[in-house]
């Protein structure tokens, strides 16, 4: 009985090992930036930099934010420049959607967090080997917008 029940506890710690293992086996790279006294000052820009060895690879590129239920908008623009190995730059401006027109928060989570995945771009191939730099600010024309407590990029392996 006790080996039939160290048995059972063995293989249960085995497949809860590889059940946690294996659910970020697909990520090739993932920052978050936790965001002091949750406020985005305009000047801060928050940096992400890796390196791509593997051109013909595929990926799927998210955008994580968190935001507290005092966050006063509906939603969250913000420049996104991209900075390729060969020092090329370009900008994105983004606008992630937070709450429905009836100021229903569209993130997931209990209580005064929401967390919000947006797809950026799915299936993006980096074509030049090297190093990246993406610089991401909020746009929201408030110098110290409240209510943004972390935000993060996530690339998973297509």
């Amino acid at each position: 009985m006790i080996n039939t029940l160290k048995n059972h506890s063995f293989l249960f710690l085995m497949l809860l090992a590889g059940v946690l293992f294996s659910c970020n086996h697909n990520i090739f790279y993932h920052k978050t930036v936790i965001l002091p006294n949750e406020t985005w000052n305009m000047d801060s820009a928050l940096v992400y930099e890796f390196t791509v060895t593997d051109s013909l690879q595929f990926y799927n590129f998210y955008i994580d934010v968190r935001n507290t239920t005092n966050y006063p908008y509906q939603n969250l623009y913000l420049f996104f420049t991209t900075q390729l190995p060969d020092s090329t730059r370009f900008t994105d401006t983004l606008n992630c959607i937070l709450s429905d027109a009836y100021g229903r928060w569209t993130g997931k989570g209990y209580g005064r967090i929401k967390e919000n995945r947006f797809v950026f771009k799915p299936k993006v191939r980096f074509q030049q080997k090297g190093n990246y730099i993406f610089t991401v600010q909020q746009a929201m024309r408030e110098t110290d917008l409240k209510g943004i407590t972390d935000f993060g990029i996530t690339m998973q392996y297509e």
